[in-house]
This record gives structure tokens, C-alpha cells and sequence, in this order.
């Protein structure tokens, strides 16, 4: 069951790829993802901005397998938001279906058997209310179903899978687990950017997941060299001729991070900035990032501590001394380790407490 695909998108297109030509050079970590659909859980992880998405669907298409995309990049804190998302989602799902009639038609019967669940055309509703709202299990099992009479695997992926916390979250980690168990004829693909709170859910002895093999596949940054290349093949595409200092300024200002390098090459060939403009809007954005990160801590600790990793004070010793100084008073080991914990965990800072995006490095001093 393969999706009508679109014609070429060109390198420098901001939407997610979904054609092998249009991904650059990720033809190792695609043809891995390729290998694995259909395994019980795949994991795609990787840092913000170095094409998750793209990855994912360019599989997809290229598997011609039935997938279901959850978008929970937003996150979700009640059973109505969860629920509104599966809506979204089976309706989604449900359009591109019809192209394949007896697919599409089968899809909406299955789906009309389970209980709280409403059709009309290909719209999907799931209700939410508690007297009548479906177990998420129900809606995998419709799903699982499915892939046996077509006689293939159907796809859920789960995209930003860390998002999903709480007892709403709790729901459906048990819901994946019951259906790794018992539903043979489906993949989960759960993608993650916060790499240290992705493998806190599938580590946890604690979480329903915990113990169920999977397969991963990481995406990565480019080498200085092939950012380069990015661009010179990006530009070219357009017949926008940029000079070879700018391109390595712009190799070493975005630091590798393709989602930067094609943000930077669209707006750059549009006419809509020099280079300077372009890391200023990046800059703005991933600041934007950071407030809604520090947004959910109490403590303006966060604040300080980032500032003072973006100036390179990364020795625990000099770290901690330079948050006393700013309170005024002496901290405890357990306060700085809590800090360095959770900037790590949410894929902003590494082990050694370098940014692993200089970009959102630049946006810290901006705090």
C-alpha cells in the first residue's frame, strides 16, 4: 500500500523528504531503518533538526507499508488531548487508505466495530468521555486486525515518543507494551530528540516497556566537508551562486545540524538574508526553545547554569562556584548533578557539557 508520492523536493525545501533522492547522503541509516520496519519496536533517534522525519517517511514510502503517523512533538497532558491526536491520526491515515479501496474500506469497518469510535467519510472521531472511550490497546488491536487481512505489517509511529508523560503517558506505554506482546502484525517506530528521556521510558524496571528488544537507528550531524557539500549542491539546484568562505562560515556557524543548513539555504536563496540574518533567526528560535524549557523549572538555577555552560565554565568546580556566587549562598552537590541531569537528558548539553547544538549554545548567552 504505497503513498502517491510528491514530485522531487529540492535540498533546500524546509518540509520533511520523503523520496531516497531528495535525503542527503543518509543512504547508510535509511537502508538500516529499511531492515527493521516490521520488527515489533524500532527506535529513530536522533538530535532536533538532523532529519528524523524525513528518515521516516522516506522508509515508509519506500516499504510501501500501511502506517499510522502520531504526531506528539506538542505533548499531551489529558486523556482529550491523547485522544483528539488518535483522531487526527486515524483520520490521516484513513484518507491516504482510500486510495487503496478495499484497504480504505476495510480500515473504516474495523475501526466502526470498536466501541467510542465514530466514522463519517474518512474522518476518524475517538471519544474521550470515560463512559464510552476506547482502550488505546482496542484501537492497535483494530490496527493489527488490519495488517492480517491485508497481509502485511502496519506501521504506528509514535514521533517524539518522550513527550508522552504522566498517567495519560503512563496509558500509552502500557498500550505499546500489550500490543508488542500480543499484536504480531504490528511495527511500532518511536522517534525521539531528547535522547536521555527516550531511553529513561524504555530503561525504566518501572515502565511497562521496559525490557522489550528493539532495533535503533540513529541520525547524525554532518562533518564540516559535507556540510559544504550540502550547500554547494543545495545552491546550485537553484542556480544561486554563494562563495566558498560564506559556505564554510555557514559549515561552521550551524555546526553540522542539517535542519540549520537547509534553514540557512532557503532563506539565504530567497533573497531573505546574509548569513548574519539568517543565525540571528536560528538564534531567536532555538531561544524560543530554551524559555519553553525553562518555562517548566521552578528554579532560575536553569537559567544561570545555561548562561554559564554557553561561557564554557563546564568544570564542575568552577560551575558550581559560579552558581553559589549568583545566589549568594552555598549549593549542594545534589542541586548542580540535578541541573546537569536534566540538561543532558533533554539532548542540550552532552557528557562534557558542550551544547550539542551551537546554535541554541549561542541562544543561551542570550538568557
Amino acid at each position: 500500500m504505497r503513498k502517491q508520492l510528491p514530485g522531487r523536493k529540492l535540498l533546500f525545501d524546509p518540509r520533511p523528504k520523503a523520496r531516497r533522492e531528495d535525503l542527503y547522503d543518509f543512504d547508510a541509516e535509511l537502508e538500516k531503518l529499511l531492515r527493521a520496519l516490521g520488527e515489533p519496536m524500532v527506535l529513530v533517534s536522533g538530535l532536533r533538526r538532523t532529519g528524523k522525519t524525513s528518515l521516516v517517511l522516506t522508509a515508509l514510502n519506500e516499504s510501501g507499508l500501511p502506517y499510522v503517523y502520531v504526531d506528539l512533538r506538542e505533548g499531551f497532558t489529558s486523556t482529550r488531548e491523547l485522544y483528539a491526536l488518535l483522531s487526527r491520526s486515524l483520520s490521516e491515515f484513513a484518507e491516504r487508505a482510500s486510495r487503496w479501496r478495499r484497504a480504505g474500506e476495510l480500515l473504516l469497518k474495523l475501526l466502526s466495530r470498536v466501541r467510542g469510535v465514530s466514522i463519517m467519510g474518512f474522518q476518524v472521531s475517538v471519544s474521550w468521555s470515560p463512559r464510552e472511550r476506547p482502550l488505546v490497546s482496542e484501537l492497535f488491536a483494530a490496527l493489527d486486525e488490519l495488517g492480517e487481512r491485508l497481509g502485511s505489517k502496519v506501521v504506528v509511529v509514535l514521533d517524539e515518543f518522550q513527550r508522552s508523560r504522566g498517567s495519560v503517558g503512563a496509558a500509552l506505554h502500557s498500550a505499546v507494551a500489550h500490543s508488542y506482546d500480543f499484536h504480531e502484525n504490528l511495527s511500532f517506530v518511536l522517534t525521539g530528540s531528547e535522547m536521555g528521556l527516550l531511553y529513561g521510558i524504555l530503561r525504566n524496571p518501572e515502565n511497562p516497556l521496559y525490557g522489550r528488544a528493539y532495533v535503533e537507528v540513529r541520525t547524525r550531524k554532518l562533518s564540516r566537508e559535507e556540510s559544504v557539500d550540502f550547500l554547494e549542491r543545495g545552491f546550485a539546484e537553484l542556480g544561486v551562486e554563494v562563495g566558498r568562505g560564506e559556505l564554510e562560515r555557514a559549515a561552521e556557524e550551524l555546526g553540522g545540524v542539517i535542519g540549520w543548513l537547509t534553514y540557512y539555504g532557503y532563506l539565504r536563496a530567497s533573497g531573505r538574508g546574509d548569513l548574519e540574518r539568517v543565525v540571528e533567526e536560528a538564534v531567536e528560535l532555538a531561544r524560543s526553545e530554551l524559555e519553553n524549557f525553562l518555562a517548566t523549572r521552578v528554579s532560575r538555577r536553569y537559567r544561570i547554569a545555561l548562561k554559564l555552560l554557553a561561557q564554557g565554565v563546564k568544570e564542575w568546580g568552577r560551575l558550581k562556584r559560579a552558581l553559589e556566587d549568583a545566589e549568594g549562598r552555598e549549593l549542594s552537590d545534589r542541586v548542580l548533578h540535578e541541573i546537569l541531569h536534566q540538561l543532558r537528558s533533554h539532548s542540550i548539553v552532552d557528557e562534557e557539557n558542550n551544547f550539542t547544538d551551537p546554535i541554541a549554545r549561542r541562544a543561551a548567552l542570550q538568557l
